[in-house]
C-alpha cells in the first residue's frame, strides 16, 4: 500500500498541496508562488480503483511519499528549502521520499541537475526524490520517470462525454487545425500552411489575441533566412485572429465537453502540439491535443517533437503508417521536420480523402478501443515504481 504524506491533512483525509501557501482557493494554486498544485495523480488512482493511504508527515510510515505537484517548475525555487524540519529530517533518515509530479514537458535532465544540487545543499541523499514527468525522455534520466499524464487527464475530465463510433460516412472538410494560444513556431507553420493553400476547405483557428511569454528569437523553426516566410508570418498575424468555432478561449480550454464537429466533420487532424522541440530534451510531449483525435476517431498528423509517433506506437497506438508518410517523425532538425510534415499534408490533400479515410478505419477503431482500455497499465507501472521499502 502506497502512503502519501502531507504537511496539512483535512478531516476527510485529503492532503493540502505541499509547500503551497495556506488558505488558497482552487484557482489560486497555479498562479501563486511556488505554484504547487493539487496532486492530480490521486484522481487517476481513484478513477481506476487503485488504493492508497494518506497521513501527515509526522505520522508517515517508512516508505511514504511526500508529493509536490508542480504547476510550473521554477529553477530559482529551492523546493527543499521550503520544507519543514520534520520533513527534511525524515528525508535524511531515508524514511520518506519526495515525489515531484510534473505534467509539463520541460527538459527532465536539466531539472534533475537542479534538484541534485539542492540535495547537496541540504545534505540530503541523492536518491531522496523521484521526478515524474510527462516528457518521454524522463525514463532515460536518473531519478526521473515518464508518466503520460495528459492521456489520463483527458480520459478523466472528459469521462462524461461518450465515445462516437467510427463510421464510414463522408465528411465535409479536409483538415482540422486548432491553435488556442499564439506561439512563434505555431504562427510560422500556420502561415506556411495558409499560404500554400493546404488549409483551404478546412476547419482551422489561430487566436492571435491569446499570447504567452514566448520570444520570437526562441522559435525552433528557422524562418529568418527566408524573407518571404517572415513577411507571410507578419501578414498572417496582422490579419488574425481566426476562428472556426467562436472566440471563447476559456471554452476551448474546457476539456469536459468537446465540440466533436471538429473531429467528426473533417478527414484528418493537424495535431499542433504544445511543444515542438520539447526544451531540447530529445523526448516527446504528447497532450490532450492528440489524445482527443484518438478518443473521437480522427486520423492525425502530429506537428510536434521528434519521435512523437514512436511514443504513441510504444503505448500500443497505431499511426496510420500504411497510408501516411510518417518519416517526418524521425527527423531531428526542427525546420527540416516541419518541411517533411508539410509535404506529408500535401500528399494527403492530393488524394481522394474519403477513400483514404476508409483505409484509416482499422487503426481508428483500434486506437479508440485502446484508449478506453488504458485506464490501468501505465498506472500499474507507476504504482510498482512507488512501492519501495526504505
Amino acid at each position: 500500500m502506497i502512503n502519501f504524506c502531507y504537511d496539512t491533512l483535512s478531516s476527510a483525509n485529503l492532503g493540502y498541496p505541499n509547500l503551497a501557501n495556506l488558505g488558497l482557493g482552487p484557482d489560486d494554486f497555479d498562479n501563486t508562488w511556488p505554484r504547487t498544485i493539487a496532486f492530480r495523480l490521486l484522481v487517476y488512482l481513484k478513477h481506476a480503483g487503485a488504493a492508497w493511504t494518506s497521513s501527515t508527515v509526522d505520522q508517515a510510515p517508512p516508505g511514504s511519499w511526500y508529493p509536490v505537484a508542480l504547476g510550473w517548475h521554477d529553477f530559482d525555487c529551492d523546493y527543499f528549502g521550503l520544507m519543514a524540519p520534520c520533513t527534511i529530517s525524515k528525508l535524511q533518515l531515508r524514511e520518506i521520499k519526495v515525489l515531484f509530479y510534473y505534467h509539463e514537458g520541460d527538459n527532465p535532465d536539466r531539472i534533475r541537475e537542479r534538484l541534485d544540487s539542492l540535495c547537496v545543499q541540504h545534505q540530503l541523499p541523492p536518491d531522496c526524490y523521484l521526478f515524474v514527468s510527462a516528457n518521454t525522455a524522463a525514463d532515460s534520466v536518473a531519478r526521473c520517470y515518464y508518466f503520460p499524464d495528459h492521456e489520463y487527464f483527458l480520459s478523466y475530465v472528459n469521462r462524461r462525454q461518450g465515445y462516437t463510433p467510427v463510421t464510414d460516412l463522408p465528411r465535409q472538410y479536409d483538415f482540422t487545425a486548432l491553435n488556442r494560444i499564439h506561439k512563434w513556431w505555431r504562427g510560422s507553420i500556420m502561415s506556411d500552411l495558409h499560404a500554400a493553400g493546404i488549409l483551404s476547405n478546412s476547419l482551422w483557428s489561430y487566436n492571435t489575441d491569446c499570447t504567452i511569454d514566448d520570444l520570437e528569437d526562441n522559435n525552433p523553426i528557422s524562418i529568418k533566412s527566408d524573407p518571404a516566410w517572415v513577411e507571410k508570418l507578419q501578414l498572417f498575424l496582422a490579419n488574425g485572429p481566426y476562428y472556426c468555432d467562436g472566440p471563447d478561449s476559456d471554452a476551448h480550454n474546457d476539456h469536459r465537453m468537446i465540440n466533436t464537429d471538429l473531429y467528426l466533420n473533417s478527414y484528418c487532424h493537424i495535431s499542433i502540439e504544445t511543444l515542438f522541440d520539447v526544451d531540447q530534451s530529445g523526448g516527446a510531449f504528447i497532450t490532450e491535443k492528440t489524445y482527443k483525435c484518438i478518443k473521437f476517431g480522427q486520423p492525425f498528423v502530429v506537428v510536434g517533437a521528434v519521435s512523437s509517433l514512436a511514443a504513441l506506437r510504444s503505448a500500443g497506438y497505431r499511426t496510420f503508417d500504411s497510408v501516411i508518410d510518417n518519416s517526418y517523425d524521425t527527423i531531428v532538425d526542427n525546420t527540416q521536420r516541419w518541411f517533411a510534415v508539410k509535404q506529408t499534408l500535401q500528399q494527403i490533400k492530393q488524394q481522394d480523402l474519403h477513400q483514404w479515410y476508409l483505409k484509416c478505419m482499422p487503426d481508428l477503431i483500434h486506437n479508440q478501443q485502446l484508449f478506453i482500455q488504458r485506464s490501468r497499465p501505465s498506472l500499474d507501472r507507476l504504482i510498482a515504481r512507488l512501492s519501495y521499502t526504505p
